[in-house]
């Protein structure tokens, strides 16, 4: 008893086989290992024996469990080929589909290479057949050209000099009107048509608007730099000048004479109305 330690009444359950009192599996078995190996038989022999008699413990209901678990069925031989297979039949495929992306990117430059070719076949056939500077075609082309070309320039000349003509039989009126502060209103009548030059002998800050407030002109004019509009279709123009005494005003060769002198009012506003054909008394 003293060499075992074990309570008597547990000893008696052990002989008994009675195991329910002992408090659970593991002692069972601790106790009974003990009481062997105190008497000089083999444990593990005892165990075995009586393996039904004796409670298990948990690692040998696992173990038990995990033997009588049957192992998974292999797959069919075709099935497990295929499986192999499968990585060389993916590689494959992969290339097959690399190379139908090249084929269709090349075949589609050749497309394009060929268009270009057929656009520029016509243009390199029309230059084999280009006529001889020499010879007597093209000197005849020459002669209709320059002769054409004579014709429109005397045509233009004569346009331009009937308008100057026309501008020069017309007697154009400018005066003043009225004078209020730096502003001074002009009345331009005689003719149908109106051109009005504004021509800079010194450099000045200028503003051109017609009776709507349209900008037609506004920044520095440089010395000997003009500026001309045409008056035929506007009312009113209204020019405001930084410098009038270095800026000369014309509406066709009428020149504008300032009411006010320009050495003592340089900054002034000129209003010029159109009274177009209409004759001032």
């Amino acid at each position: 008893m003293a060499a075992t330690k074990i309570q008597k009444r547990y000893l008696l359950a052990i002989e008994q086989g009675n195991y329910d009192i002992i408090p659970g599996k593991f002692y069972v078995r601790a106790f009974i290992k003990q009481y062997a190996e105190a008497v000089g038989l083999n444990p593990e022999q005892l165990f075995e024996e009586f393996r039904k008699d004796v409670p298990s413990t948990y690692n040998d209901e696992v173990s038990d469990k995990l033997s009588n678990i049957k192992p998974q069925r292999e797959l069919p031989k075709p099935a497990s080929k295929v499986l192999e297979l499968l990585p060389t039949i993916l590689i494959i495929g992969g290339i097959l589909v690399v190379i139908a992306i090249i084929y269709v990117i090349v075949q589609a430059v050749n497309h394009d290479s060929g268009q270009k070719n057929n656009q520029a076949a016509p243009q390199q056939s029309e230059s084999k057949y280009e006529v001889s500077k020499d010879s007597s075609l093209a000197k005849d082309q020459k002669k209709k050209e320059k002769a054409s070309s004579d014709d429109q320039e005397k045509s233009s000349e004569k346009d331009d000099s009937s308008k100057d003509s026309s501008k020069d039989d017309e007697d154009v009126s400018l005066k003043a009107t009225n004078t209020e502060g730096s502003t001074t209103t002009y009345e331009v009548s005689g003719a149908e048509e109106m051109e009005l030059t504004i021509s800079a002998s010194q450099a000045s800050w200028l503003r051109v608007r017609d009776e709507s407030g349209k900008v037609l002109k506004m920044g520095e004019l440089k010395d000997g730099e003009s500026f001309k509009t045409d008056l035929t279709d506007l009312s009113q123009v209204d020019i405001r000048l930084g410098n009038a005494s270095g800026i000369d005003i014309k509406v066709n060769d009428e020149t504008l004479k300032y009411e006010l002198d320009p050495k003592n009012t340089m900054t002034q506003n000129i209003v010029i109305v159109n009274k177009g054909k209409e004759k001032s008394s």
